[in-house]
């Protein structure tokens, strides 16, 4: 069952164009992350599906799509490479998976503060090579370096096996 109207299904698909989809098969795909849910929680959190996948490409979209999110009470779910066993990214109210693959990019790197600004998207190894670039590096990332996305990773505590 979807619970998006039509008109809120035209809205995604105007604004992302074919970064949208709701398509069945997809959104099944989407509403679960890599890990299998113990089976004393399944009860408690049901079947979840996604009603629409999108993938902004710019902090604008984003910003456009948490405006209509809120306007419409729509529950937006942020995923990056669903590598957590944890359940975060799964769509337990319906509403729209928001995949930030294509926000990949390291925006800025500030050696003297020894920092850098990345979209969510970005995946830890990618971003270590960009900063290996300038001559600097991760101090902490997960074992899951190779796969996951920085706001993934602190989207569930920056913890983990590897991380510290």
């Amino acid at each position: 069952m979807q619970n998006l109207s039509s008109e809120q299904i035209a809205w995604l698909a105007a604004t992302f164009g074919n970064r949208m989809t709701t398509r069945r098969v997809e959104r099944k795909l989407y509403s679960h992350d890599i890990g299998e849910m113990p089976s004393m929680i399944k009860p408690l959190i049901g079947t979840p599906m996604a009603d629409a996948l999108v993938q902004p490409a710019s902090e604008a979209e984003l910003l456009a799509l948490v405006q209509w999110a809120v306007q419409e009470n729509v529950p937006l779910i942020p995923r990056g490479k669903a590598t957590s066993g944890y359940g975060g990214v799964l769509p337990v109210k319906g509403g729209v998976v928001v995949d930030f693959f294509r926000m990949d990019k390291v925006l800025a790197i500030n050696i003297e503060a020894q920092t850098a600004t990345l979209q969510p998207g970005i995946v830890w190894e990618k971003a270590d090579r960009e900063l290996k670039k300038q001559g600097m590096t991760l101090r902490t990332y997960p074992s899951s370096y190779p796969s996951s996305t920085a706001a993934g990773w602190l989207a569930q505590g920056g913890a983990g096996f590897g991380s510290l």
